[in-house]
């Protein structure tokens, strides 16, 4: 069978660490051949190869080239398929020509994996070995995991490193701001209704107001609930749900009526989380919510934990964690060595255009965007003098983002505007 240096680095990518190449289908389970032929009637021939417990078939479709990998139950573990260049996520092509235009793309893969999808590509160097980068959906490169041979790597090879995207950067200066009336001096949580609509709320009442962009007030306020320490707001069409600090959740359907009695959900997570960020997840249909303080039942993470918007209940364990000892959190200041202090969520947001994960850590000035495994992508430094506590996040469907600070007794709460440049 024949073997692309790209195939090969899939097997060490999955951990596997031997290859044997079977002389027929004889020696697969039954198990894995009834399911090949489930999931692919259609294909009568396959080449089949044992990498450890598992068996991989490969075949083609179209004339492209296909790989299935089976447990021996018959569970597909991962499936890549050959796909032209031109078939890349933007956001790579763009990453491939800004950073690897003298070389040539020799081959590339789509693979899917533990319902994640991700990109293959092998670069030609003629004379050397060739260089294969391994992207995440959303086009970040992935150095950190062993995609080439020979015990390389995206981060010990020198053109692969060159091209090693800086991780802290400044967020720089707003291209708008509005300094916000009195009764929005201690906002906390911010939603984008429509353009130039912004629902918010503040620490003190159980009130969603509606701030006017252009003409530069509120026009609405809508009573959901008594005094409490709201903290942070999405919207899923025209219900808002709004978090208190304590992890209980109010849903507020049709909220802009203010006719609809809001629903309470007392909080299931561990008491006294500081609980501040709250995010829409389209794609898996819930909530996620974010905290600062410590999490006892995880000792070196933070996790993001979730509301199902299906059953209305919350989640027992995080969907996510995020450890706090890697790269882009190591230069926060911990307060008497406590770990959790490094990470603290004010907000959360999933950004729609590129469904990526964002983080507002107001204590340590910074927002972070965080894969979905955890990993810290971006870390963007927050100028103080401008954000004052930086405490609301909202992104527009273009990526547009606004960040809601705080104000003081003598200082009044900031709503900035910046553009789209967040992964």
């Amino acid at each position: 069978m024949k073997k692309h240096i790209i195939a090969a680095a899939m097997v060490c990518v999955g951990g596997l660490t031997s290859c044997n190449l079977l002389e027929n289908d004889a020696s697969v389970p039954e198990a894995v051949k009834q399911q090949f032929s489930k999931i692919y009637p259609t294909i009568k021939t396959a080449e089949w190869d044992q990498e450890g417990d598992l068996f991989e078939a490969e075949f083609k479709i179209s004339g492209r080239e296909r790989t299935a990998l089976f447990s021996a139950d018959g569970t597909l573990n991962r499936f890549s398929e050959e796909i032209e260049e031109q078939h890349l996520p933007q956001a790579i092509l763009e990453k491939l020509q800004a950073n690897y235009n003298n070389l040539n793309v020799s081959e590339v893969l789509r693979v899917q994996q533990q319902n994640k999808t991700y990109y293959l590509v092998e670069l030609d160097r003629k004379q050397e070995k060739d260089i294969l980068l391994r992207f995440d959906k959303n086009g970040q490169l992935m150095e950190q995991e062993p995609v080439l041979l020979e015990q390389t790597s995206l981060v010990s090879n020198p053109v692969a490193a060159a091209a090693k995207p800086k991780l802290v950067k400044e967020l720089g200066q707003p291209e708008a701001q509005w300094e916000l009336p009195d009764q929005l001096r201690e906002i906390s949580g911010i939603a984008l209704v429509q353009e130039n609509l912004m629902a918010c709320v503040q620490d003190e009442d159980g009130l969603i107001f509606l701030y006017d962009l252009e003409k530069k007030k509120v026009v609405n306020q809508i009573a959901f609930a008594g005094p409490g320490d709201y903290e942070g707001i999405v919207l899923v069409g025209d219900t808002a749900y709004v978090l208190r600090s304590d992890g209980t959740l109010y849903e507020v359907p049709a909220f802009q009526t203010g006719k609809a009695k809001a629903v309470t959900y007392p909080s299931q997570l561990q008491a006294n989380l500081d609980t501040e960020g709250l995010a829409y997840d389209k794609a898996n249909k819930r909530l996620l919510i974010g905290y600062k303080a410590e999490d006892s039942s995880l000792k070196e993470a933070k996790g993001i934990y979730a509301f199902s918007l299906s059953t209305k209940k919350f989640e027992p364990t995080p969907v996510l964690s995020i450890l706090l000892k890697q790269a882009g959190l190591e230069s926060n200041k911990p307060k008497q060595g406590a770990l959790s202090d490094l990470l603290q969520a004010s907000s959360l947001e999933m950004n729609p255009a590129t469904g990526t994960l964002v983080l507002l850590d107001s204590p340590n000035k910074q927002l972070l965007s965080i894969s979905e495994d955890g990993k810290v992508q971006q870390v963007y430094k927050l100028d103080k003098q401008v954000l004052r506590q930086p405490e609301g996040l909202a992104f527009g469907q273009q990526g547009e983002m606004f960040i809601a600070s705080e104000g003081s007794k003598k200082v009044s709460g900031l709503l900035v505007k910046y553009p789209a440049k967040l992964p």
